[in-house]
């Protein structure tokens, strides 16, 4: 496992994951990429998720188990057993090492294995504890769980705000939720260590699915208290009250376009001139904001008709040349050999496949792109590692090994 860099902030700062799937994990490999040191613990059997790969779920890419890797990267991995007395024994010499405990264990589950706050808190008074679910702590369903196709995609409102009103439901896409869920626990998580530095006393902290589609969707969710009725769905291929400078046309070779200049009397011009229509320009029906907005559709239709006879590559041209604000409708292949991105280090090649590329985290400190430290580890793979680090040396290990309350690769 390479070192992180100087100038991650969490250098120094150990986690402790018992978790599965992707929203958990995600928040912790998050906290890996700003220089935690991540111990993730797995059952014996593993994460379910390893299983996904090949599941019919997301794309088979056979030996390479991208979902792990994305979720779990720059971690170390041990396997513990928490069903039997002495492998929860060995979790709370991790525990006792930890800085941060992190979970998405339902309250079933960590109250069976006795992973609830006091219960931690009792082996760590300095711990930060923070729980990942899919409906929040309190109410009727807290105790279910919730994957994010069904606690973030569908309860959330994301789904029915993107799907067009007489069209078929919008299906999201795999771990569509988890990835920015999981940042918002990862923020919390770094507030946290922040409190308890300047308090010593230890924190607990909750993110739940429900809770990232609410802030996700915050601002149709709060006009629709001010109305009493949910807001019009948003159909960028047609008329917008902002006028034709919002919205997406399509290009003779189409592809999809989108226009996303919000300032309209600052962009009116350069926009006309890119698009050869100065003719606009000098149209008493067209001289303000006010006017072009009542006029969207007919402005639609003409700059339709120019930019449908136009290549993507002729657009962008044109429209780059004059400082307008705009894209192409990127496919995912476009996004990964895109310029910005690659200047900007927003991918991590991974160190054995030849051509994965993992996308890091948001977040760049001191304008140093996130580093690799390793890929995700493998079922058990630094159980004798870690194991010892907190005190167990390789008699104990062969002891709990052979009354599998951990185990080692092999």
């Amino acid at each position: 496992m390479e070192q992180p860099s100087s100038s991650a902030p969490l250098v120094g700062v150990k986690v402790l994951e018992v978790a599965e799937y992707g929203f958990v994990p995600s928040a912790a490999s998050v906290l890996a990429d700003w220089g935690a040191d991540v111990i993730r613990v797995e059952r014996p059997g593993g994460d379910p998720l390893r299983a996904h790969n090949m599941s019919g779920l997301v794309a088979d890419t056979g030996d390479y188990d991208f979902q792990t890797e994305q979720f779990n990267r720059s971690k170390r991995g041990v396997v513990i057993d928490l069903r039997t007395d002495d492998g929860r024994a060995v979790l709370d010499r991790l525990v006792a090492w930890a800085d941060v405990f992190i979970t998405n264990f339902l309250p079933s589950a960590r109250e069976k294995l006795r992973l609830n706050p006091d219960d931690l808190f009792a082996v760590n008074p300095r711990l930060v504890y923070a729980r990942g679910h899919g409906q929040g702590t309190r109410g009727p369903d807290a105790d279910r769980g919730g994957f994010d196709s069904i606690s973030f995609w569908a309860r959330g409102g994301i789904a029915h705000m993107l799907t067009p009103p007489d069209g078929m439901l919008v299906g999201q896409r795999p771990a569509f939720g988890d990835g920015p869920s999981g940042m918002f626990l990862a923020g919390s998580v770094a507030a946290a260590l922040f409190r308890r530095e300047r308090t010593g006393k230890p924190v607990v902290v909750d993110v739940s699915l429900l809770a990232g589609a609410i802030w996700t969707l915050a601002p149709d969710l709060h006009v629709t208290s001010v109305l009493g009725h949910e807001p019009p769905r948003a159909d960028f291929t047609k008329a917008s009250p902002m006028g034709p400078l919002l919205g997406a046309y399509r290009t003779r070779d189409g592809r999809w376009v989108s226009l996303g200049m919000l300032d309209p009397e600052r962009h009116w011009e350069p926009t006309c001139a890119a698009l050869g229509l100065e003719q606009l320009l000098d149209d008493p029906r067209y001289d303000t904001p006010a006017k072009r907005s009542v006029a969207t559709v007919e402005l639609r239709e003409q700059f339709q008709a120019v930019i449908g006879q136009l290549d993507v590559t002729d657009f962008v041209k044109r429209l780059s040349a004059r400082d307008c604000i705009f894209s192409v409708t990127a496919t995912p292949l476009e996004v990964l050999s895109d310029p910005q991105v690659l200047a900007n280090g927003y991918f991590m090649e991974h160190p054995e496949h030849p051509t994965a590329r993992i996308p890091t985290s948001p977040a760049q400190f001191d304008e140093e792109p996130v580093r690799l430290r390793g890929r995700a580890p493998r079922l058990g793979q630094h159980t004798a590692e870690v194991l010892a680090e907190v005190g167990i040396d390789d008699v104990a290990l062969e002891r709990l090994v052979a009354l599998g309350a951990v185990a080692v690769e092999t």
